[in-house]
């Protein structure tokens, strides 16, 4: 048979390990949790459900100094890959919050609207604290579905990263997202960020 396949229209998911997380993870809790302590209220009506969603302005503070740099280098991977005009419009940081999710809570499916990506990185999780998952984004791919003998990234309809400390995932703004409830014991604590353009003269 003469042919063969093209793929298109797919979306990725960025992942990456930072080399020293034991310190920075270690530095982030205290002053995230001493900024929960002076706002124990936290920003409201965002997706978190029972858990504490803090200003989303921290990476403007020294603190993050070392989390920004390596929110950076990985937004520049994904940027590369992606082909984005830099001599146009280079990415920025435009927000940046911490979550505290307690047992019980978690995050409704949600996007990030104005801005291009968008990510996590785990402060403090144990594999039963609440996976973040990801849905297809096809309406049309999932109205119905044959039968399968197993799936595929074609063929996945729902895919689900479980947190680990020092991970950090980024990922399309447009593709629905939400947070696993946290079924143990110990608070689920990440940071997110949503990255915009600065568009240059």
């Amino acid at each position: 048979m003469i042919g063969g396949r093209e793929d298109w229209f797919p979306t990725s998911v960025w992942g990456f390990e930072h080399p020293e997380a034991g310190p920075l993870n270690a530095s982030l809790l205290r002053f995230i949790l001493a900024e929960r302590d002076t706002d124990p209220c936290g920003l409201a009506d965002r997706s978190t459900v029972l858990g504490w969603h803090s200003r989303d302005d921290l990476h403007r503070g020294a603190e993050f100094a070392p989390l920004v740099q390596f929110i950076e280098a990985g937004v520049a991977e994904a940027v590369r890959f992606q082909k984005w005009d830099v001599k146009q419009a280079a990415p920025i940081i435009a927000s940046c919050w911490a979550n505290v999710n307690g047992p019980g809570a978690s995050n409704v499916v949600h996007t990030h609207p104005h801005c291009f990506l968008s990510g996590v990185y785990y402060v403090q999780a144990r594999a039963d604290s609440g996976a973040i998952f990801f849905l297809d984004p096809r309406p049309a791919a999932v109205m119905i579905a044959p039968p399968m003998t197993e799936f595929t990234p074609w063929t996945f309809q729902r895919v689900r990263y479980e947190p680990k400390p020092g991970r950090m995932l980024i990922f399309p703004s447009w593709l629905q997202h939400g947070v696993e409830p946290n079924r143990g014991a110990d608070d689920r604590i990440c940071v997110s960020f949503n990255i915009g353009l600065k568009w240059k003269d």
